[in-house]
C-alpha cells in the first residue's frame, strides 16, 4: 500500500520537484504527485485533508489516475468543481492569488473577473476582483482599477460593499495579476431578482432604495459620484439589506480618468447630462440612475430599453420620457410614482437636491405603506379625520420642506412660518401634534406654546414637539418639562425625527368623542398595565422555549430603573428622570426580543457558531418585533401607553453607538434613547445568563466586557452611569 500523503510529505515532495529527474515527485505516480503538489500549494487545505478519515486518505493515496483523484476530492468537498476544472487545464497555479485561493467564478465584466475566494489562513470567504490583463493593456485602466479599490476602501457604510484588501502578484514568466478583495455578500442583484420574480411590492422597493440612497449620501459626502447605479449593481441580501456594488466608474473629487473603450455608465439608466458629458456630472446624475433603478423594481421594465442601436438609444434618451410608473401599475401610490418621476427629471435642477432628502422621503413610505399593493381609494375629508394632523411651525423653508416630505404620506400636514399664524391655526382647528421651533419671528416658540396651553390646548388635546438649532439640548429639555411633550435639536437625522413624531402621535388619546364622554377621568399616574401584561406574556413565552432565563423580565425592568437614576439630568438624558417616561420604558423594555418568536427555534438554540445565512435570519427579529408592535400601536392608538417605546426598543436594541449595528446602522444619537438604554442592560443580562453556545459570565467579567472590551458599542454617557451602579446590577441579578 502506498504511504498516505501528509503535509510534511507534500512540502518535501514539492521541494524535491525542483531538483529535476530522479526526484521523489518524479518517482510518484501522477495522481499522488498532483495530490502532494495541491497540498503544498494549499489549493487543498492541509487541515481539511487531515480531517478526512485515514482509510479514505489511504484510498486517495492509492489512486492511479488524476481524473479519479480530482473527482473524489470534489465529492469530499476538498476541491470545488471550478478548481478541479482549472487543474485539469493545467492552471493549478492560477488558483492561488496572494493569501487567497480561488473557489469559483461569480461574474465577469470589462474590467476583470470576480471570484469567490477564501483567505488561506483566516478561512474567511470573500469576493476577489482580478484585473483583466494583457501585454498591451492601457496603463490608465490599471489606475482606474486601483482607484475603484481605494474609493470603496474610503467608504465604511452598511449598504456599501466593503473593500478588505488589495495587491499585485508578480511571478516570473507569468502575467502580473492585480486584485482587490471585498466582503462576500449572499443574495441576488436587483436585476436578477425582478427578472426572476417580477415587479416588487412598493413597500419593499422603498425600503431597499432608502438604503441605497443612504449609501449614495455617504459616497457623495466623500466627493464620489458612482456614475453607474443600475439594478445589477444593487445586491439584495436574504434579509432585505441592500448593498451598492461596483465603484469602477466613480468620479473622484480630484481625478477625471477616461480610457478608450470604457463606457461611462449604462445607457438605460444614465442621466441625460452624463450621456452628453460624463466628466462633469455631479451627485444628481446618481439620483437619476436611482430613480431609473426604482422604475425597474416597481415595473419590471427598463425605463429606456436598449434597441441595439446606441445612437438611436441616445437620441430617445434626450427626446422622450418613460411612461409614469402608475400607468404600468395603477395600484402604486401616486406619491411613489411622482417620486420616481422627480428623480428622473431631465433637468438636474428639478430633481431632489441630494440623496439624504431622497432617503428621508423613502423613510416615510417605509413606515406607512401597506404590505399589499391592492388599489386604495384616495382618502376623503372624512377618512382623513382618522389620520394624525400635524402643524409644522418653522420659519426656515428648507427645514419645513424636509419635515413635510417626511410626514406628507402618513399625516395631514399644515404649515406656518410664524407664531401668530400658527396660533390662529391651532385655535381654528387644533392639530394632533404641533412641531414648533423656538426661534420664530414675532411670537416665539415658548410664548406660542404658553398661549396655546392657556387657550385650553393641553397635552391631551395637542402634543408638542419642540425644536431648535440654537439652544443647547439642556435648555430644550427644560422647556419640554414645563410646556412641550418632547424636544429635538437641529440638525436632526430623519429617522430620529420620525421616531419622535411617531411616538407622540401614538400617545395621543382616541378621537372618539362619544367614548371620551363616558370614560372616567384618568388616574394621576396610572400603571401601564396593558404593556406590563404584554411584557410578562412575551417573557414567559421566551422562557418556556428556553430562549431567555426565567425571571428575566423583572430583572430588565429593575436594571432600567437603576441605570436611569445614575444618568446625569441634562440634555436628552433628562427624559430618564421623567417618572412617567421611565415607568413606560422600564415596563416596555422586557418586550425587546419579541421578534425572536418569529425566528426558527432550531437556529436560535444552535450550540455551534452561526453561519452568515443563519445570522441574517436571527437579525430579522429586530424588524419582526418592531413591525408587530407598530401594527398593534397603530390599531389601538394611545389606548395602550408604551407600545411606541416598545417598538423603538425592539427595532433598535442591536444598533451600536459607532454605527456598525443592525438593522439600520444608526449611529450615536440617531439611535433612540430608549433603545440605547435597553441595549446596555440586556447585554449585561445576556452575559450573566447561560446560552447554548457558551456558559454564563461572572459579574466582573460582564462589567469588564461592557466598560472596557466593547469600544463603540454603547452610549458613552450610559456606560459612565453603568460604572457607578454596576454593584446594583449584581444585586438585582442575584435576586
Amino acid at each position: 500500500m502506498s504511504p498516505v500523503v501528509d503535509v510534511a510529505d507534500s512540502e518535501r515532495t514539492t521541494s524535491s520537484a525542483s531538483t529535476g529527474p530522479g526526484t521523489m515527485e518524479a518517482a510518484l505516480p501522477p495522481a499522488q504527485s498532483l495530490l502532494a503538489r495541491l497540498l503544498a500549494m494549499h489549493v487543498v487545505l492541509p487541515e481539511e485533508w487531515e480531517e478526512i478519515p485515514l482509510p479514505e486518505r489511504e484510498k486517495l493515496a492509492d489512486t492511479t489516475t488524476t481524473d479519479t483523484l480530482l473527482n473524489r476530492l470534489v465529492s469530499l468537498r476538498l476541491l470545488t468543481a471550478y478548481q478541479a476544472e482549472m487543474i485539469r487545464k493545467g492552471a493549478a497555479d492560477d488558483l492561488i492569488l496572494g493569501n487567497y485561493r480561488l473557489l469559483d467564478v461569480l461574474g465577469q465584466g470589462g474590467m476583470g473577473t470576480v471570484y469567490q475566494a477564501e483567505h488561506i489562513q483566516l478561512r474567511r470567504q470573500v469576493a476577489l476582483k482580478v484585473m483583466a490583463r494583457s501585454p498591451d493593456i492601457h496603463q490608465r485602466l490599471i489606475h482606474r482599477f486601483y482607484a475603484e479599490a481605494r474609493a470603496v476602501a474610503r467608504l465604511q457604510h452598511p449598504h456599501i460593499v466593503t473593500c478588505l484588501d488589495a495587491g499585485r502578484q508578480v511571478k516570473p514568466g507569468c502575467p502580473t495579476r492585480d486584485y482587490f478583495v471585498m466582503e462576500l455578500i449572499s443574495g441576488q442583484d436587483l436585476f436578477t431578482l425582478v427578472r426572476d420574480r417580477g415587479p416588487m411590492n412598493p413597500l419593499r422597493v422603498c425600503d431597499i432604495f432608502r438604503q441605497v440612497a443612504d449609501a449614495l449620501s455617504e459616497a457623495h459626502r466623500h466627493g464620489l459620484v458612482h456614475r453607474d447605479i443600475k439594478p445589477s449593481n444593487i445586491l439584495v441580501t436574504p434579509d432585505g439589506q441592500a448593498k451598492v456594488l461596483d465603484f469602477g466608474l466613480a468620479r473622484l473629487p480630484t481625478q477625471q480618468m477616461t480610457e478608450p473603450g470604457v463606457v461611462l455608465g449604462t445607457i438605460g439608466y444614465m442621466a441625460p447630462e452624463q450621456a452628453r458629458d460624463p466628466h462633469n456630472v455631479d451627485h444628481r446624475a446618481d439620483l437619476f440612475s436611482l430613480g431609473a433603478s426604482m422604475y425597474w423594481a416597481l415595473t419590471g421594465r427598463d425605463p429606456y430599453p436598449e434597441s441595439g442601436n446606441p445612437l438611436q438609444d441616445l437620441h430617445r434618451r434626450f427626446t422622450t420620457t418613460p411612461q409614469p410608473v402608475r400607468r404600468l401599475r395603477p395600484e402604486i401610490p401616486t406619491e411613489i410614482s411622482d417620486l420616481v418621476a422627480k428623480l428622473m427629471d431631465p433637468d438636474p435642477e428639478m430633481r431632489y437636491p441630494n440623496a439624504r432628502t431622497v432617503s428621508a422621503a423613502l423613510t416615510g413610505f417605509t413606515l406607512w405603506l401597506p404590505q399589499q399593493t391592492t388599489p386604495v381609494p384616495a382618502p376623503s375629508r372624512s377618512n382623513k379625520a382618522v389620520l394624525a394632523r400635524v402643524l409644522l411651525v418653522e420659519d426656515d423653508p428648507g427645514v419645513r420642506a424636509l419635515m413635510a416630505a417626511l410626514l406628507n404620506d402618513q399625516c395631514e400636514v399644515r404649515e406656518a412660518e410664524d407664531g401668530e399664524t400658527a396660533l390662529a391655526e391651532m385655535l381654528r382647528d387644533p392639530p394632533d401634534l404641533a412641531v414648533i421651533d423656538v426661534g420664530l419671528p414675532g411670537l416665539n416658540g415658548p410664548d406660542l406654546i404658553e398661549k396655546a396651553r392657556a387657550a385650553g390646548l393641553d397635552s391631551e388635546r395637542m402634543k408638542i414637539l419642540l425644536t431648535s438649532g440654537e439652544l443647547p439640548a439642556e435648555a430644550l429639555g427644560g422647556l419640554s418639562v414645563s410646556s412641550a411633550d418632547d424636544f429635538i435639536s437641529k440638525p436632526f437625522a430623519p429617522v430620529e425625527f420620525l421616531s419622535r413624531v411617531r411616538a407622540l402621535i401614538l400617545r395621543r388619546p382616541s378621537r372618539n368623542s362619544e367614548c371620551h364622554a363616558i370614560q372616567p377621568a384618568p388616574l394621576a399616574n396610572p400603571r401601564p398595565l396593558a404593556i406590563e401584561t404584554l411584557a410578562l406574556t412575551v417573557s414567559r413565552l421566551l422562557a418556556e422555549t428556553q430562549l431567555i432565563a426565567d425571571g428575566q423580565w423583572q430583572r430588565i425592568n429593575r436594571y432600567v430603573y437603576a441605570l436611569a437614576q445614575a444618568v446625569p439630568e441634562q440634555g436628552e438624558y433628562a427624559r430618564l428622570h421623567d417618572p412617567r417616561y421611565i415607568e413606560l420604558l422600564a415596563t416596555a423594555a422586557p418586550v425587546y426580543d419579541i421578534g425572536l418568536l418569529g425566528v426558527p427555534r432550531h437556529t436560535l438554540l444552535k450550540p455551534d457558531r452561526l453561519d452568515a445565512a443563519e445570522r441574517s435570519i436571527v437579525q430579522t427579529h429586530c424588524t419582526i418585533g418592531a413591525e408587530v408592535l407598530m401594527s398593534v400601536a397603530q390599531t389601538l392608538g394611545g389606548e395602550v401607553p408604551g407600545l411606541d417605546i416598545a417598538a423603538e426598543v425592539a427595532r433598535g436594541h442591536h444598533e451600536r453607538w459607532d454605527g456598525t449595528g443592525y438593522p439600520e446602522g444608526l449611529m450615536g444619537e440617531e439611535i433612540p434613547l430608549s433603545a440605547r438604554v435597553v441595549a446596555l442592560v440586556t447585554v449585561y443580562e445576556a452575559l450573566r445568563s447561560r446560552r447554548p453556545h457558551r456558559p454564563s459570565l461572572s459579574h466582573a467579567q460582564a462589567v469588564r466586557l461592557i466598560v472596557h472590551d466593547s469600544p463603540g458599542q454603547f452610549d458613552p454617557t450610559l456606560v459612565a452611569a453603568f460604572t457607578t451602579v454596576a454593584s446594583r446590577f449584581e444585586h438585582i441579578h442575584a435576586g
